[in-house]
């Protein structure tokens, strides 16, 4: 059966229809790009509703659109930062349907590595010169402690986030990725510093068993889509065609 439906899941705090280039691109290849909006997201969103949603309540929209609107067609999917945590956690569900994976800077639990963020700091040379380490230490450690504000812009998101990176959360993502037994692309920002790209990499690499193809986007932060977006076309359908 030839394979047209492509599932997309988009990030917290922002919305189904932000990869219109891949989109186009895709169309013309014939194939069906889903971009649905999760609750409390898009056209949804609001101060007073984005916080009533947990990941759970993101699995069941999912699982329902899918029943509608792929039905029991075979689909690829693909998903952003914690699209791709969602990406990851509903393969278990739809495993005899999926028949391709492409991660985005996907949440995992190599999200909570902080290492990677000062690898590249000598420490002699940091108390020598510590001012001059001021402004990487701003940008990358309290980026992540701060990061809920500092990254969403929207306190509103701030249980939502907090809900996502629980255990709860956290087992389903790494079941999931155990479980995928179907080629894999994975997508990571050069200068994500939401997601590190590192420790991303070499997580998923131990945790998957079955074809997985690497890419780093050059240049790019937590939104190779945005960022980079021709390195992303590229990476994906180059993929899509020979996989």
């Amino acid at each position: 059966m030839e394979i047209k439906d492509i599932l997309y899941i988009h990030g917290i705090t922002a919305y189904g229809n932000n990869h219109h280039s891949l989109e186009k691109q895709l169309n013309k290849m014939g194939y069906t790009f889903h971009h649905p909006d999760l609750p409390g997201h898009g056209i949804q969103a609001s101060t007073e509703t984005n916080n009533q949603y947990t990941f759970d309540d993101m699995l069941l929209f999912l699982k329902t659109y899918i029943k509608i609107n792929i039905r029991d067609k075979p689909f690829i999917i693909m998903g952003h930062s914690m699209g791709g945590g969602l990406t990851l956690a509903l393969y278990k569900n739809f495993k005899k349907q999926i028949t391709r994976v492409i991660l985005e800077c996907p949440l995992t639990p190599a999200i909570f590595n902080q290492s990677e963020r000062f690898s590249k700091i000598k420490f002699k040379d940091f108390l020598i010169n510590i001012s001059k380490y001021k402004k990487f230490i701003k940008d990358n450690w309290l980026l992540f402690l701060k990061g809920i504000r500092k990254w969403t812009g929207k306190d509103s998101y701030t249980s939502l986030l907090a809900n996502i990176m629980n255990s709860n959360a956290l087992n389903k993502i790494r079941t999931g990725l155990k479980m995928i037994d179907v080629p894999t692309l994975l997508i990571v920002g050069e200068n994500d510093s939401v997601v590190p790209p590192k420790s991303t990499l070499s997580y998923v690499k131990d945790e998957i068993h079955t074809t997985l193809i690497k890419k780093v986007a050059l240049g790019a932060k937590h939104n190779p889509f945005k960022d980079t977006p021709e390195q992303l076309e590229r990476f994906v359908i180059d993929f899509l065609k020979k996989y």
